[in-house]
């Protein structure tokens, strides 16, 4: 995985007094024009690999990761074939108090909809 150039660096994110649980999300599942599902991974400590490999994940356990402290990301594919740190994941909720998910940082060709889709 490789550092965005513009973007903070994955440390900086996970920096903290006890190790952090950081997970990344690769891709999305969109239903109805709504995110629905996301392929996420957990990056191991040194955060050079995965410790668990991306699997489809429902949208309420991303959120209770959120809830629960835990550090998620957007990975985006490069054309070398490496990921790229998107932004950090948050949770945001919808006009009907439906949550959903939302990138910290609003930069063209790096929101959640525009990872690829499984």
């Amino acid at each position: 995985m490789e550092h965005s150039r513009s973007g903070a660096s994955l440390a900086a994110l996970v920096a903290g007094p006890a190790p952090a649980v950081v997970y990344g999300i690769t891709a999305v599942r969109m239903e109805d024009g709504h995110l629905s599902e996301v392929m996420m991974g957990m990056i191991a400590p040194n955060l050079e690999h995965w410790d668990l490999r991306p699997a489809p994940t429902r949208l309420v356990e991303v959120v209770d990761l959120l809830v629960e402290g835990d550090t998620v990301v957007t990975l985006f594919p490069t054309e070398c074939g490496t990921l790229q740190l998107g932004s950090q994941v948050t949770v945001d909720v919808l006009p009907g108090g439906t949550e959903t998910l939302a990138a910290a940082e609003d930069r063209p060709g790096r929101f959640l909809t525009d990872l690829p889709r499984f």
